[in-house]
C-alpha cells in the first residue's frame, strides 16, 4: 500500500501500513494523539514490531515533520511548542457517541457547550442569523459570527437564508469527510484576520486509504420522531506524483414535533407555593395542571368604558369585576359538548340592562380574571403538538480534492464542495383583528360598528384572536465551494515555501413562507359594512367577509375559502459570495541558539457580496404582523498584509528545555458599498497583533501563554440592511399599571420611579395601536469590533516509572477575551426596559432611541422606536480548561484510554452601553458555568472496541436576576376590586414562586465495534442517552427571565429526541 505525503508541508495525506489486527487499537491510539494534542503534547509516530517501516524519500525525510497547527503559518510551530491552547474534535469519537453530523459534534465540545449554540432546533423556532434550519458554532458564547471557521486551513464562505448571512453552516459539510477538527481557544485576527474573536474552527478533511469506502448510519430514538439516515461514499486514488478523492454524502432527518415527546408537549407553569408545593391551577376539564401556552379562540375585550362586572346590572350582581381599571378580559367559547358542560363552572355576563351595556353571545363567558376562570382558559392547541422542534432535513453532499506534482518544487492543488439543504417547519400563530360593538368615543351610530361581532350587544372594544397553522416555512439552499493553487518550495533560498490560491464561494438560498396578507386583514378592521363585491388593494384578491368572532373560526377551523383569502405562500432569495486570492511564503532566517527563527508572511484580498431579496408579499408591505423590508445588497473588498515570527530563545539547557517567543501581526483595510446608491465606507489601518512565549522546563513539564487583538469588521447584513419598518405591540411597554406591579411584585420600584418622573400616571393602561419600529442598515455609523485576548497554562506530560506502559497528560489553561464596541441590533422592548429600568435614567442613552406621546389622542403611548445596528460597549468571557488523558497498554489484551475536558466559566459579562450596569449571565440557563465531558475506551487486537462517554452540563440558575428584578423569589397574582381592603383582590395565580434553577445533568453513551473481514469492514451499535435523561425543567411562567421551548428550557445543551440507538456500518474495498 502506497503512503503519499504533502512533501511540501508535512500533511500526511494517506497511510495504511498497519496489519488490520492492530489497525483498531492504533487507531484509538491516534484518538489519543489527537487528544494529546489539546493538552500540548502530541503522540510520537512508533511503529510496533509488527509493522513494517514505512519508506520515505530523501526530500519528505528532509521536509518538517509536524503537522502544521491551527494558530500558525510556520511550519516549525508544533503542538509541542505552540503558545496557545487547541482542543482536537475526533469525527471518529463523535461517531462512537453515536453523533453523525458536524454539527452535533462540535456543538457539544466544552469550548462551545458552555454557551448555546444556533442548532437546527434553535434556528426553526428562533430568529437567528442565517435563517431557519442554519447551525453554527459559537465558541465561549461571543456568538457565531465572532467565531471563525476554516476549511483546510481557508476561510470557509458563509451560508443561509434571509438577510442575516454571516456565518459558516455546519450543515454544509457532513462528518463523513471529515478527518480532524482543531479548535484554537483563543483570538487569532493577526493570523487569520477578521472573525477569529473567539477563536478558530479548523476542519481537515483528506487522509483517506486508496480504495472504496462506503458508510451507513442510523439514528433511531426509542420514541418515534427525530430519527436520522445517512449513506456515504469515497473513492481515493494515489498515484506516483499525487492523488484524488471523491466522495459522497446523503442525509434524511425525519421532523420531529412538539406532540412527539410528553415532555415536550403542555407546558404546565410548573410554579410553587411559598413552603415548596405545586402551585399550578388545575384545569378541570383534565384534573391536571393547566397548559400555560399560546393563548387561542378567544375575545379580547379592553372595555374602555367601565368596570364589566358578572351578572351586569340587572341581574343579582356579585360585585366581582372582571376588568377592573378597564383591564384586559378573553371572552371563551364553551366548545365542550353536553347539557353538563356549562361554562364549566364560570358565570357569563347578564343581559344588559340599558342600552350600551356589555353583554356576549351565549356560550361565551370571561376568562382569567380569578383562579378558576384562569385555570379554564384555552392556552394550549393541538396546533401546538404539531409545532417543528427539528426540522425534517434532507443534505445532499458531493466532494473532490487532489494534488499533483508538477515539478519537485511545484504542486497544483484544487478542492470542491456542493451542499443543498433542505429543510421544512411546520408552524402556527395567533392572528386578530379589532373593533367596536357600539358607539365609542363619538365613533358614530351604533350598530353598525358591529359587523361581524353579531351576538355582541352594548359598547365595547373587542379583539378576536384566532389560531391558525398557516404559518410553515422551507428553505432550499445551495451551496458551492472550489478552491485551486500552487504550493511548493523555494529552492533558490533554501528551506523556503510558498502557498497561493483563489477560493471562490456561493450560497444560494431561496426561502419560502406562508404569510398573512395585510390588505384581506384590513378589510375586517372595524369592518362595518360587507366587503363583498370589491377587490383587495395589493394583493387583487376577490373580498369575501371573514367571521373573526365565530366560535370555529377562532379555534382555527377555516374554510379553504378563507385559508386563500387571507394566505398565501410568498419565495425569497438570499445569494452570498466570496472570493479570496492568498499568498504565504514561510521559512528559516537565521540561526539562534534555540533554534532557527521562523518567519510567515503574506496577502490577502477578499471580496464579499450579499443580496438578499425578500418575497413579493414583503416587498410590497403586504404581510400581516410581520415586518416590511426592502434589498439588502453590497459588497466588501477587504484586503490585509500579515506576518509571524518564532523566535526560539534557548534549547536544550537546564530548567531550559526550550523557550520560544512568538510575534504576529495583521494589517486590514476594508472598504464597504452599498449597491442601492454606491455610497462607501471605508474602514482602513485595523492593525492586530499577537506576542506569545511557550516555555519547556523540561520534557515534561512547561508553561504556555499569549496575549492578542482581534478585530470584527461589520458582517455586510449590519451595514447593508434594508430599511424595516414592523410594528410592536404596546404591551412591551413596562410603564403599564405599574402601580399596581409594584404591588403584585411584578414591576420593581426603580422602573415605577423612572415611569413617573416620565410624566406617566400609575394605572396607565397602554395604547391600542401598535407602535412603529425601524431597523436599518449602519453603514457609515458602525465602527469595528476589537477585542483583547489573553491565555496563560501548564502542560504536564510525565512519565512514572511505576505505571509502564502508560503515557499521561495533563493541561490547564486560563482564558480572558473581552470584546469592545460590539455590534448589535437591541430590539425594542430592551430599548425601553433598558430605559426605564437605568439608575441614571435621566442621562440614559437608550431613552433617546425612541418616542412616547406624539399621539395627540394617546398622549402617553409609545409612537416610534429607532433599533438600528449600533456598537455597544463590551462583553467579557473568561474561565479555565482543564485537559487530562491516559493511555494505557494492556499487552496481548488491548489499549484503554481515558480523556477527560472540563471547562469551568468564571465570568460572562455583557454591559448594554458605557453608562449601562455590567450584567452576568455565567451560570445562568444556556450558559452553565461547568461543562464537561469523560470518554473510555478499550481497544482490542481481535478489533473489537468498546466506548463509555458521559457529558456534564452543570447546574444554572436565574434566580438571581429574577430577585434584582422584581425584589422578591416570590410574585403576587391577584384581580384588584378596587376597594381598600386588599382582601377583596381576587386570586389569579396567587402568591406564587418561580422554579429558574436546573439541576446538573449527565448524559450516557455506550457503544461496541468490531472490525470484520480483516478490517475491511466494521459495525459500531450503540445507545445515546442511555437513562432517557430529558431536557430539565424550569417555571413557564418565569418572568421573561429564561427562553422556553414548551415546557423546557430552550437550550442546545438538553437534547430534544431522549434515548437513541444508533448504528454504523463502513465497508471498504
Amino acid at each position: 500500500m502506497k503512503v503519499w505525503k504533502n512533501r511540501f508541508w508535512g500533511h500526511l495525506v494517506h497511510h495504511n501500513n498497519l496489519n488490520s489486527k492492530r489497525r483498531s487499537v492504533l487507531r484509538a491510539g491516534a484518538g489519543l494523539a489527537a487528544i494529546a494534542l489539546s493538552s500540548g503534547a502530541y503522540a510520537q509516530d512508533t511503529e510496533s514490531e509488527e509493522d513494517p517501516p514505512v519508506a520515505v524519500t530523501t526530500e519528505e525525510a528532509a521536509a518538517p515533520d509536524a503537522i502544521v497547527v491551527t494558530g500558525s503559518r510556520i511550519t516549525s510551530v508544533t503542538p509541542f511548542n505552540s503558545p496557545d491552547p487547541i482542543s482536537i474534535v475526533s469525527p471518529e469519537v463523535a461517531r462512537q457517541e453515536g453523533k453523525l453530523d458536524l454539527a452535533s459534534a462540535l456543538q457539544s465540545s466544552p469550548v462551545a457547550a458552555g454557551s448555546t449554540q444556533i442548532t437546527a432546533a434553535l434556528s426553526s423556532n428562533f430568529v437567528t442569523n442565517g435563517g431557519p434550519g442554519a447551525q453554527t458554532i459559537d465558541l465561549r458564547g461571543l456568538g457565531p459570527n465572532r467565531t471563525l471557521v476554516l476549511l483546510n486551513g481557508r476561510r470557509a464562505g458563509p451560508a443561509g437564508t434571509r438577510g442575516g448571512v454571516s456565518s459558516f453552516d455546519l450543515n454544509v459539510l457532513p462528518l463523513s469527510i471529515v478527518n480532524d477538527i482543531q479548535i484554537l481557544k483563543t483570538g487569532a485576527s493577526s493570523i487569520y484576520g477578521s472573525d477569529a474573536i473567539a477563536g478558530v474552527v479548523n476542519i481537515f478533511t483528506g487522509n483517506r486509504e486508496d480504495g472504496l469506502s462506503l458508510d451507513f448510519n442510523v439514528s433511531a430514538p426509542f420514541d418515534s420522531g427525530g430519527e436520522e439516515y445517512r449513506g456515504s461514499l469515497a473513492y481515493t486514488k494515489t498515484f506516483d506524483r499525487g492523488h484524488f478523492t471523491i466522495a459522497g454524502d446523503y442525509s434524511h432527518t425525519n421532523e420531529l414535533a412538539r406532540g412527539d415527546r410528553s415532555y415536550l408537549a403542555c407546558p404546565e407553569s410548573y410554579i410553587f407555593d411559598e413552603t415548596g408545593n405545586r402551585s399550578d391551577l388545575i384545569d378541570p376539564r383534565t384534573g391536571q395542571p393547566m397548559c400555560d401556552d399560546l393563548r387561542w379562540g378567544h375575545v379580547w375585550t379592553y372595555n374602555l368604558i367601565d368596570n364589566l362586572q358578572l351578572d351586569g346590572p340587572s341581574g343579582p350582581n356579585t360585585g366581582i369585576q372582571t376588568s377592573p381599571n378597564g383591564s384586559t378580559v378573553l371572552l371563551q367559547y364553551q366548545y365542550q359538548n353536553g347539557v353538563a358542560a356549562g361554562n364549566l363552572g364560570i358565570p357569563a355576563y347578564g343581559a344588559p340592562a340599558y342600552e350600551g351595556d356589555f353583554s356576549a353571545p351565549d356560550g361565551f363567558f370571561p376568562t382569567g380574571y380569578n383562579s378558576e376562570s384562569m385555570a379554564v382558559q384555552n392556552a394550549y392547541h393541538p396546533y401546538a403538538g404539531e409545532q417543528t422542534l427539528i426540522p425534517e432535513t434532507d443534505l445532499y453532499t458531493a466532494y473532490a480534492e487532489g494534488a499533483y506534482e508538477l515539478s519537485d518544487a511545484v504542486e497544483l492543488f484544487g478542492e470542491f464542495l456542493f451542499n443543498r439543504r433542505e429543510t421544512y417547519q411546520n408552524g402556527w400563530r395567533q392572528f386578530w383583528n379589532f373593533g367596536y360593538t357600539g358607539e365609542l368615543y363619538g365613533t358614530g351610530p351604533g350598530n353598525s360598528f358591529n359587523y361581524w361581532g353579531e351576538g355582541f350587544e352594548g359598547v365595547n372594544f373587542i379583539s378576536p384572536t384566532a389560531i391558525t397553522n398557516q404559518s410553515d416555512n422551507s428553505q432550499k439552499v445551495d451551496y458551492y465551494r472550489g478552491v485551486g493553487g500552487l504550493r511548493g518550495n523555494i529552492s533558490s533560498v533554501g528551506n523556503w515555501k510558498y502557498d497561493a490560491y483563489v477560493q471562490y464561494s456561493r450560497s444560494d438560498g431561496r426561502y419560502r413562507s406562508q404569510q398573512i396578507l395585510q390588505d384581506a386583514y384590513d378589510t375586517g378592521y372595524f369592518q362595518t359594512s360587507s366587503c363583498v363585491g370589491t377587490v383587495t388593494p395589493i394583493s387583487g384578491r376577490d373580498c369575501i367577509d371573514i367571521p373573526w368572532a365565530d366560535p370555529e373560526f377562532l379555534r382555527g377551523n377555516l374554510t379553504q375559502e378563507q385559508i386563500g383569502f387571507l394566505f398565501d405562500w410568498e419565495e425569497g432569495r438570499t445569494i452570498y459570495t466570496q472570493l479570496t486570492g492568498e499568498a504565504v511564503v514561510s521559512g528559516e532566517l537565521f540561526e539562534l541558539p534555540g533554534g532557527p527563527v521562523g518567519l510567515a508572511a503574506g496577502i490577502t484580498a477578499r471580496r464579499d457580496k450579499i443580496e438578499d431579496t425578500p418575497g413579493d408579499i414583503t416587498l410590497a408591505g403586504n404581510a400581516w404582523g410581520a415586518s416590511s423590508g426592502g434589498i439588502t445588497a453590497g459588497k466588501s473588498l477587504t484586503t490585509e498584509a500579515f506576518g509571524e515570527l518564532s523566535i526560539p530563545l534557548l534549547a536544550d539547557r537546564p530548567f531550559f528545555e526550550d523557550l520560544t517567543f512568538y510575534l504576529a501581526g495583521r494589517l486590514t483595510n476594508v472598504t464597504a458599498t452599498r449597491r442601492s446608491d454606491g455610497v462607501q465606507d471605508e474602514d482602513n489601518g485595523n492593525f492586530t497583533y499577537k506576542i506569545g512565549l511557550n516555555w519547556a522546563l523540561t520534557d515534561w513539564i512547561r508553561f504556555r501563554g499569549s496575549y492578542g487583538t482581534s478585530f470584527r469588521a461589520p458582517a455586510l447584513f449590519e451595514q447593508f440592511l434594508a430599511d424595516e419598518t414592523s410594528f410592536i405591540n404596546q404591551r412591551i411597554d413596562p410603564c403599564i399599571n405599574y402601580g399596581t406591579g409594584v404591588q403584585n411584585g411584578t414591576t420593581s420600584q426603580r422602573v415605577a420611579d423612572n415611569c413617573a418622573a416620565d410624566g406617566i400616571p400609575d394605572n396607565y393602561q397602554g395604547g391600542g395601536i401598535t407602535a412603529t419600529s425601524f431597523a436599518s442598515g449602519g453603514l457609515g455609523i458602525l465602527e469595528a469590533e476589537t477585542s483583547k485576548a489573553k491565555t496563560f497554562g501548564m502542560v504536564l506530560t510525565p512519565n512514572f516509572g511505576f505505571l509502564p506502559d502508560t503515557d499521561f497528560s495533563f493541561a490547564v489553561d486560563y482564558f480572558d477575551i473581552e470584546v469592545n464596541g460590539e455590534i448589535s441590533q437591541l430590539g425594542a422592548q430592551n430599548i425601553l426596559f433598558g430605559c426605564y429600568d437605568s439608575e441614571d435614567f435621566a442621562n440614559e442613552p437608550l431613552c433617546n432611541q425612541f418616542t412616547r406621546g406624539q399621539n395627540e389622542t394617546a398622549v402617553y403611548q409609545i409612537d416610534e422606536i429607532y433599533d438600528q445596528f449600533i456598537n455597544i460597549a463590551s462583553q467579557k468571557n473568561s474561565g479555565i480548561d482543564f485537559s487530562a488523558n491516559l493511555s494505557h497498554d494492556l499487552g496481548s489484551a488491548g489499549l484503554f484510554t481515558l480523556r477527560a475536558e472540563a471547562t469551568r466559566q468564571l465570568d460572562r459579562d455583557f454591559q448594554l452601553l458605557p453608562t449601562s450596569d455590567v450584567t452576568s449571565s455565567n451560570g445562568e440557563a444556556g450558559s452553565p458555568k461547568w461543562v464537561a465531558d469523560f470518554r473510555a475506551t478499550w481497544s482490542h487486537p481481535s478489533g473489537l472496541t468498546a466506548f463509555y462517554g458521559v457529558n456534564l452540563i452543570g447546574a444554572t440558575s436565574d434566580q438571581q436576576d429574577f430577585e434584582d428584578r422584581y425584589g422578591d423569589p416570590c410574585l403576587n397574582s391577584f384581580n384588584s376590586q378596587g376597594t381598600a381592603d386588599t382582601s377583596d383582590d381576587l386570586p389569579i395565580y396567587g402568591t406564587y414562586c418561580p422554579l429558574l434553577t436546573t439541576d446538573a445533568t449527565f448524559y450516557h453513551n455506550f457503544s461496541l465495534s468490531q472490525e470484520i473481514a480483516d478490517g475491511r469492514a466494521e459495525l459500531t451499535a450503540g445507545v445515546s442517552n442511555i437513562f432517557d435523561t430529558r431536557p430539565p425543567r424550569v417555571s413557564v411562567r418565569n418572568g421573561g427571565q429564561i427562553s422556553m421551548l414548551g415546557p423546557v428550557v430552550a437550550a442546545s445543551q438538553y437534547p430534544f429526541v431522549g434515548r437513541r440507538a444508533f448504528v454504523n456500518v463502513s465497508l471498504k474495498f
